[in-house]
């Protein structure tokens, strides 16, 4: 369990899923399969994209920008949409025992080989954006904001330290019990927030 890494989930990880599958490498974990041929896409349906999650004027190239405040269901309804676009345009299934690509938690597991090229292309404006305060392009106080945030998370009783490129965080080393007892639900909660707590705030 000490060797654990966590890439920060509402960090780089989206925008770099895409970036890794226009060049043809695997995406990210994903739900469990569903189905065994392309037949399977008649079943699926694209939810309504919540627009809560989207602010005024929209994002760019058309992509649905996520907030800090974006709730699990609202960001799994963005993920999904994208993951049934990638399907349809010709995106196989993962019917193997690697791990899906595009997106976590929606229930579709897709074929991590990054092909068709041409599906992810079509589907660019579906990929959620991760909000403007987790980008350390567009934001000027990532690296402080990031040091706060695992120190919040060791507030919380998680033994954590930061990854060298700040992209995430693994358990220490050498500790029984890294999580200090702490469940998978709680400890999703410190990471949320410690995340509205560290980025949310106006620093």
């Amino acid at each position: 369990m000490t060797n654990t890494t966590h890439r920060f989930a509402a960090g780089l990880a989206a925008v770099t899923l895409l970036a890794v599958a226009l060049t043809g490498c695997g995406g990210g974990a994903s739900g469990a399969d569903e189905g065994t041929s392309s037949g399977d896409v008649a079943s699926l349906t694209t939810p309504s994209a919540p627009a809560s999650a989207t602010p005024a004027g929209g994002a760019a190239n058309g992509r649905p920008q996520l907030r800090l405040d974006t709730t699990d269901e609202e960001e799994q309804q963005f993920w999904q949409t994208y993951q049934i676009c990638l399907h349809e345009h010709g995106v196989k299934l993962n019917t193997g025992q690697a791990p899906g690509a595009a997106g976590t938690g929606t229930g579709l597991s897709l074929d991590p080989s990054g092909e068709p090229k041409a599906a992810y292309v079509a589907c660019a404006n579906k990929l959620p954006l991760q909000p403007p305060e987790l980008d350390r392009e567009r934001n000027p106080n990532f690296a402080s904001q990031w040091n706060d945030y695992v120190q919040c998370l060791r507030g919380r009783g998680l033994k954590v330290h930061s990854l060298p490129d700040n992209s995430g965080w693994t358990y220490d080393d050498g500790v029984a019990d890294p999580t200090n007892g702490l469940d998978e639900a709680a400890q999703s909660k410190a990471d949320k927030d410690c995340t509205q707590e560290e980025f949310g705030a106006k620093k």
